[in-house]
């Protein structure tokens, strides 16, 4: 059909209907008439003729020029390798001198004389940590923890009593509880018995204290009495600032806020209050300086310093960066009603460099100054005996000062002020902003009558105590300084407080802070010593935590009359209700406490071993209870052959399954546990010969393709391999005896791990028990109850070499002993032992 362009106007309208049309209206003929105006012309033959002439013939100016650039290359790369050489050398050796001059030997002491020589030191020091390999294997789990240990014991040596530790994934703070057992035994390694209070935790997160040791005065001079340790990740950084600026346009949007009080000394004191205040020192381990995400908020006036070339975390690169610290004078920055500009010089030096005293301070001042702090750290002394919890007996009244605002707008910016002068109370779960008392609220204005609690040394009485900030304050009658009383009642008071307050004295060394929990359930195992004082433990326990609605005690030992590994128990405090809901590694877990065994102390364990399994993989898990290797690892795409001889486990694993979604992956058993290991390797085999598989669904369409009539993708198809990779036996009690029915687990199937097959035999997991000791006790009991078993000689080592046998330390489970977890490959001797 000829179309006549001259009915529809222009050519370029004619094209756009034959486009709308689906190219029906316009011959090709027409549609190549109508788009040749505005082709270029053809190239003639005869221009292409006169180029080629133009082309040299031998191309010697060609070769020229490539030499030459080959020339600058080489000088280039040379000149900048040996400059890379020497750097990395000059690095090396001053690193190296830096060790050998300033070693610390695990002695505070020793770090103290090194401190010593310096001006000043940060009071709140930030570090960034790197996890290697993403955390594949737990090694790299483990050596960060250990670098976090190490640098917490150098602060508390130096006398640095805060310090944040920032990791870009968050692994650490998934790992609290580890590391601070971590840190707690690398502090007594380097203090021994004397050692200081620790308290450490992250944003929105409930965090784990250690009291001090009952000597914790004997702790060296100059080291740090309480420890504080914050634990961050790049969601404390950009992720917080995005939180506050949807939460304060959604206040503003309310008309709760106005949009005029929205400052950045209102931004920068909810952040310090959510995550952290800016450090003054921030020391990278890295060659590079690399922040990672680390939060942008507070490291605006950090110092910041790197090593050039370093790898790893090392106390020369520590003690470096606290040398490269020097006394300066912070500008700080804010504005007055008027919309003047205040420039406040704060000087900033060592807490512990001696300056002229001013001769109108007495030494009263300093008394009652330490006096309130101790106020402000220890409840009254309640001693109830066994008897009933009286709340009220822990109240407490604290005498301090405080600064009354007259504006309300002037509330952020004298908090920052007064923060960064050191005159504003710091004190854990006190907030230093607060209502003005009735009988002092004359003079101020009706909307928001809010003061600013003052540190301890800080008298309303006395002008001398005031410092230059809040006197200039007051002198421009912005603020003033009243008397405040301030009341602590029963809330404020942590769990440890309480139980140091109630118990008989002689048992405050070991005050029984540590308690499993289930859901709502805690599970507490008492001492002998402590059960006259069940009752009020279990009932301050319930208060101080919210999520917990049943307390219980253990009254005989996990598997004592039991092969399930149940227990029987007593309610202390909460209804005997044993339904309990947990979630670990983003599974759901739901089950009864009483009939199954869980740990959720195991929970970084469980992610240590599932960690290492690949997807695609088969594991058989011997002991498997409810699921906790099992669900998770199914969940990874591994199979997972789970056992777990009790039926009510069985049952609870088969809830689980459903409920995570992982059917097409982990399989339910209930069998002996000595007759499943053999019995799972035939059944992966059958598996593997009937071509079974998982079917994963392929990404749903976007809608316009569907409606388009694309066609789906098809499903992946995962096939089962037929050899296992992994056992798991977490049965640590007698998972050992377990060990001699691996011989002849492939007897006459060697051609499964023949070399062409590039497959392995399989790795084994074992947990055990064993002796809690320092050197190689341990180790060595292990592997000789393994020798035992196996009929084939292991030693501590590599996993991978045959013979040898990683056993990673996973936790305390009594003063004298400790819970491991021994890995092998299983040798051929006994994998195809045809004599079993």
């Amino acid at each position: 059909m000829a179309f006549n362009i001259g009915r529809s106007g222009s050519p370029v309208e004619a094209y756009r209907q034959d486009a709308k049309l689906g190219g029906n209206l316009l011959t090709p003929e027409e549609r190549l008439r109508l788009l040749k105006p505005y082709l270029p012309p053809p190239r003639s033959d005869a221009s292409r003729v006169k180029a080629q002439e133009k082309a040299p013939r031998f191309g010697a100016r060609r070769w020229l020029k490539k030499q030459f650039h080959m020339l600058v290359f080489i000088t280039i790369h040379t000149f900048f390798s040996l400059y890379l050489k020497i750097r990395h050398a000059y690095h090396a050796v001053v690193n190296r001198v830096y060790s050998v001059l300033h070693h610390h030997h695990r002695t505070p002491q020793l770090i103290q004389r090194d401190v010593n020589v310096l001006n000043r030191l940060p009071k709140h020091l930030s570090v960034i940590l790197t996890l290697e390999n993403d955390g594949r294997g737990g090694a790299g789990i483990q050596r960060l923890i250990d670098e976090a240990a190490d640098i917490v014991a150098w602060c508390a040596s130096a006398g640095i009593s805060q310090l944040s530790i920032y990791e870009k994934s968050g692994t650490l703070k998934g790992y609290l509880p580890e590391t601070h057992r971590a840190v707690s035994e690398k502090l007594a390694a380097y203090f021994g018995p004397y050692f200081p209070a620790l308290t450490m935790g992250a944003p929105h997160m409930p965090s784990v204290s250690r009291p001090a040791s009952p000597r914790a005065a004997d702790v060296a001079d100059g080291c740090a009495k309480h420890l504080s340790i914050l634990l961050l990740s790049a969601e404390d950084g950009r992720d917080s600032l995005v939180d506050l600026t949807k939460t304060l346009t959604e206040m503003s949007q309310r008309s709760k806020i106005s949009s005029a009080d929205i400052s950045m000394e209102l931004i920068d004191a909810e952040l310090s209050e959510s995550v952290m205040g800016e450090p003054d020192l921030l020391i990278l381990f890295g060659p590079h300086v690399e922040l990672a995400g680390y939060p942008p908020w507070q490291v605006r006036l950090t110092e910041i310093f790197h090593v050039q070339d370093n790898q790893g975390v090392g106390y020369q690169v520590f003690y470096r960066g606290l040398c490269s610290i020097k006394p300066r004078m912070r500008l700080a920055r804010t504005n007055d009603r008027g919309g003047r500009l205040l420039t406040t010089y704060l000087t900033m030096s060592h807490p512990d460099e001696k300056t002229p005293k001013n001769n109108s301070i007495d030494d009263s001042r300093h008394t009652r100054e330490e006096a309130i702090r101790m106020s402000l750290l220890h409840p009254p002394i309640v001693r109830t005996g066994a008897g009933a919890l009286n709340r009220a007996l822990f109240t407490k009244k604290v005498d301090l000062a405080a600064a009354t605002v007259q504006d309300p707008r002037l509330i952020s910016k004298y908090r920052k002020v007064l923060a960064d002068s050191k005159a504003l109370l710091r004190q854990d779960r006190i907030s230093p902003v607060v209502t003005v008392p009735e009988d002092k609220a004359k003079g101020l204005l009706e909307r928001g009558r809010k003061c600013l609690l003052l540190a301890p040394g800080v008298d309303a009485k006395e002008p001398d105590t005031w410092g230059p900030v809040l006197k200039e304050a007051v002198e421009k009658k912005e603020l003033d300084v009243i008397p405040y009383e301030l009341e602590l009642g029963y809330d404020y008071w942590s769990h440890q407080d309480i139980m140091m307050s109630i118990l008989p004295e002689e048992l405050s060394d070991d005050i029984p802070t540590g308690f499993n929990v289930a859901g709502h359930v805690a599970h507490l195992n008492l001492r002998e010593r402590y059960l006259p004082y069940k009752k009020v433990i279990a009932e301050v326990l319930l208060d101080k935590n919210p999520q917990i609605r049943t307390v219980i005690n253990k009254i005989d030992n996990v598997g004592g009359d039991s092969v399930f590994r149940t227990f029987q128990y007593e309610v202390l405090a909460g209804p005997d209700d044993m339904a309990v809901q947990v979630s670990e590694s983003g599974c759901v877990f739901e089950f009864d406490y009483a009939k199954v065994y869980w740990n959720s102390r195991l929970e970084s364990e469980h992610r240590r071993l599932v960690d290492l399994f690949r997807p695609g993989e088969v594991v058989c898990d011997v002991m498997a209870g409810i699921g906790p290797f099992a669900v998770p690892a199914g969940k990874k795409g591994v199979f997972v052959w789970a056992n777990d001889m009790n039926p009510e486990s069985y049952h609870y694993l088969q809830q689980a399954i459903k409920t995570n979604k992982v059917g097409q992956f982990v399989r339910p058993l209930c069998e002996d546990g000595r007759e499943f290991i053999h019995k799972a390797a035939k059944l992966v085999l059958v598996a593997a010969e009937q071509n079974e598989c998982a079917l994963i669904p392929g990404k749903p369409l976007p809608r316009t393709k569907a409606k388009a009539g694309a066609k789906a993708p098809e499903p992946t198809r995962i096939p089962v391999p037929a050899t296992i990779s992994h056992f798991v036996m977490n049965l640590p009690a007698s998972a050992i005896e377990f060990l001699g029915c691996y011989r002849g687990l492939y007897a006459g199937q060697e051609d499964l791990f023949a070399l062409a097959t590039a497959r392995k035999l399989p790795m084994v997991h074992v947990h055990c028990f064993s002796y809690k000791a320092d050197d190689e006790t341990p180790l060595n009991d292990i592997c000789a109850r393994m020798t035992k078993e196996l009929g084939y000689a292991v030693k501590p080592g590599d996993p991978e070499n045959e013979g040898e046998v990683a056993i990673h330390d996973v936790r305390d489970v009594a003063p004298s002993k400790r819970m491991f977890c021994a890995s092998f490959r299983l040798p051929k001797e006994v994998a195809f032992d045809a004599g079993s």
